[in-house]
């Protein structure tokens, strides 16, 4: 069974109403074995002047057609930030927000290590995270900037309040790791920080 968690309206600027989430958090340890790795042109002449016209045209529909399409929405798992990951720790994340997010894990310091998009109503997994343990944030809004780091209507910034703590061992021939799945879904109570801090910069 995975623990709860959930966002605190209280740091949440909105400009259209959102329904508050919240989430779950679950340690499972795992064991592998040691053994195992992970044409012609045909146009006339007589339309050669045309030509010119009609590909204007086209040049303005396009244009026309790239301003009516949505804000950006990059696909679940898309790394926003990624870190060298050659351990065997695992992060499972299922949203079952209305909204997408962008998960982000830090170092002690807050220096963000990784972070990846997570559209609503998706999952996804983070293999390959070293031992140590890591800071974990969210952001949710709409329309993604890349170059800002941060969505263009953002509704929230949040802080798990427990640090994502991820461990190896060896135990005989097979070798047993972390997996933490969190389940994220709407609530009304929140175990999210309730306290001020500053959100991790991920902006390229």
């Amino acid at each position: 069974m995975r623990p709860t968690c959930s966002l605190p309206d209280t740091y949440c600027t909105c400009s259209k109403q959102v329904e508050y989430p919240s989430g779950s958090l679950s340690v499972t340890n795992s064991r592998i074995s040691r053994s195992s790795s992970s044409s012609r042109h045909l146009w006339p002449e007589t339309v050669t002047l045309v030509r010119p016209l009609l590909a204007i045209s086209l040049l303005f529909i396009l244009c026309l057609f790239a301003q009516a399409q949505p804000a950006d929405r990059p696909e679940t798992g898309t790394y926003i930030r990624d870190m060298h990951r050659d351990g065997y720790g695992l992060l499972v994340i299922y949203n079952n927000w209305t909204m997408d997010t962008v998960a982000v894990l830090t170092d002690k310091k807050v220096k963000p290590k990784l972070a990846v998009y997570l559209r609503a109503k998706d999952a996804l997994e983070v293999s390959g995270i070293e031992d140590g343990e890591y800071g974990l944030y969210f952001t949710i809004g709409d329309g993604w900037n890349a170059g800002e780091g941060k969505f263009d209507e953002v509704y929230g910034y949040y802080r798990y309040n427990t640090p994502m703590a991820f461990e190896t061992k060896d135990v005989g021939e097979e070798i047993e790791y972390t997996i933490l799945e969190l389940d994220l879904y709407k609530a009304d109570a929140t175990n999210f920080m309730p306290d001020q801090f500053q959100f991790p910069d991920i902006s390229t």
